[in-house]
């Protein structure tokens, strides 16, 4: 796996980051969303054809946990919804960056989902995108999220 770029955790009331998009989303796709800028911002090829895979088998658990509570109360928002779907996790990204090129998020844990998205990203990088960002996402047993980026360029 790639040397995470940061690790953090965000709770799910957090303000979203300024500038952003979308006004609600899952704390864990803004952690891959800052993991992503920071990769994006050293790196001077266009973003708009770059493909994201992400790896993670918790991806938007906190906010599918949270619109459950709210469909036993009997009060759910609509922005909770589109925010629980597990392709959020690298959705956001994609929209907050610009990127336009091929993205799939593989819900599986990070140390069997890396070797098959490094194939996918192989394949991709014959003709589909010109990089390819890899982002796993894990939360361990403390609850904390973890996250790591690492861009893919064609050799």
């Amino acid at each position: 796996m790639p040397e995470p770029i940061a690790t953090g955790t965000r709770a799910p009331d957090a303000p979203r980051p300024p500038g952003a998009r979308v006004r609600y989303a899952d704390p864990a796709a803004w952690l891959v969303c800052d993991l992503v800028g920071q990769v994006l911002r050293d790196w001077p090829g266009e973003h708009e054809p770059v493909g994201v895979l992400g790896v993670s088998e918790y991806a938007t658990g906190d906010t599918l946990r949270r619109v459950a509570a709210e469909v036993v109360k009997q009060v759910v928002s609509p922005l909770r919804f589109v925010a629980a779907s597990p392709g959020t996790l690298i959705g956001l990204s994609c929209l907050q960056f610009g990127l336009h090129g091929p993205s799939l998020l593989l819900t599986m844990p990070p140390v069997d989902g890396v070797p098959v998205a490094r194939v996918l990203a192989g394949r991709w990088l014959t003709g589909a995108a010109p990089a390819v960002l890899l982002v796993t996402h894990e939360v361990d047993r403390s609850g904390t999220h973890r996250g790591t980026c690492e861009l893919l360029e064609a050799a």
